[in-house]
């Protein structure tokens, strides 16, 4: 049995989870997390990678988790995800030219990105030449480099740095991923500072958007519109949530808190929007065949369904645990149903090295 940790590491919170692989379904022994201090992590990004490790160490030392075959994911605006057009080579040749293959549809210097790919189809171009399309991953080395620090830093030896859209789909769909399906399925991820939406069809990712907007802004605009602490203003919008369809009337606070978080709510979803019809459009397909949600931000009341409605598509919250059995977890079944909306990262990212899912759907070895 293979024991592998996923270790998310996000805007609020640091958190991990210990899967168990091996020839049946995978077993969930552990997931813990941790506080993080305000700001030290923005969108994905780490802003204060001492801060950051300290918390990690922290959290290892505290639930005496595995220091071995740990997978840090990544998610932030120095990641790019892009469909490429390339020559068809043998996989040891591509890996070898993938580099001068991407260099102009990759807005980072060559020299300081760490890049991977996933093949998506082979064609044939109208002059009879045998092509590739690939989803091509490129992170910047230096924000790469930080996260390898962090782990050093707290005893932890990494397996690889995975692509954090990667480890959701394989927790989100599980074993569906196997059986492919009719048509695209998108996963939406709304975190504290970041979203994150993923096209999967066939079983095969083939679309990725990092946007940095997320549950934050609803907090602030209520704030600000308002005059209420961050602390009222999170409370508030927990009860109130934004309209299920049209926009609120009414001039009591309820009403103008009310239409403070559908406005910032449509902002989102314009954003959302944008992205899924783009992917539609370039893959020649006129709609989602469903949508999963997850990440904090989705537990607003009534977002997912607006955002549902937006795109004509029938939503499903994410349900991590109909994928992985649970073992004697250090915690109620209340608690672990509680936890699902972020249990998707760190399990995915555990699940990186496992037989359920297609190594289609990963990022690279840390080198």
């Amino acid at each position: 049995m293979a024991v592998a940790v996923g270790l998310d590491i996000g805007s609020e919170a640091v958190r991990a989870a210990v899967v168990e692989s091996g020839k049946s379904t995978p077993v969930l022994r552990r997931f813990v997390e941790i506080p993080l201090p305000p700001g030290v992590v923005t969108a994905g990004d780490v802003t204060d990678t001492g801060a950051v490790s300290e918390a990690v160490a922290a959290l290892w030392k505290r639930h005496r988790l595995p220091r071995k075959n740990v997978i840090i994911g990544i998610a932030n605006q120095r990641v790019i995800v892009r469909q490429v057009d390339v020559v068809h080579l043998e996989e040891s040749e591509l890996v070898e030219a993938l580099p001068y293959q991407v260099q102009d549809a990759i807005p980072i210097p060559i020299e300081d990105a760490v890049l991977d790919y996933v093949p998506l189809e082979e064609f044939t171009t109208p002059e009879g030449d045998l092509m590739l399309s690939i989803l091509v991953i490129a992170a910047q080395r230096e924000m790469v480099d930080g996260l390898v620090e962090i782990a050093a830093g707290a005893g932890l030896e990494i397996a690889a740095i995975d692509l954090q859209a990667f480890g959701l789909v394989r927790a989100a769909f599980g074993t569906d991923l196997l059986l492919g399906g009719s048509g695209p399925q998108a996963l939406l991820d709304i975190g504290a500072s970041m979203s994150q939406i993923v096209v999967v069809r066939e079983g095969i990712t083939r679309f990725v958007r990092i946007l940095p907007l997320g549950g934050d802004q609803f907090t602030e605009a209520l704030s600000s519109g308002l005059a209420m602490s961050r602390e009222d203003a999170e409370e508030f919008k927990r009860r109130v949530g934004v309209a299920p369809e049209g926009f609120p009337e009414g001039d009591d606070e309820e009403s103008t808190g009310r239409r403070i978080l559908t406005r910032s709510a449509d902002s989102l979803i314009d954003e959302i929007r944008g992205s899924v019809n783009y992917y539609l459009t370039q893959a020649g397909e006129s709609a989602l065949e469903r949508l999963v949600v997850a990440g904090n931000g989705a537990r607003l009341p009534h977002l997912a369904n607006r955002v549902g409605q937006a795109l004509n598509a029938k939503v499903e919250p994410v349900r991590v645990l109909d994928h992985v059995s649970v073992g004697r977890i250090q915690m109620t079944e209340s608690q672990l149903l509680d936890f699902q909306p972020v249990l998707p990262a760190a399990v995915g990212l555990a699940l990186w090295g496992s037989y359920v899912v297609p190594p289609t759907n990963r990022f690279a070895h840390v080198s």
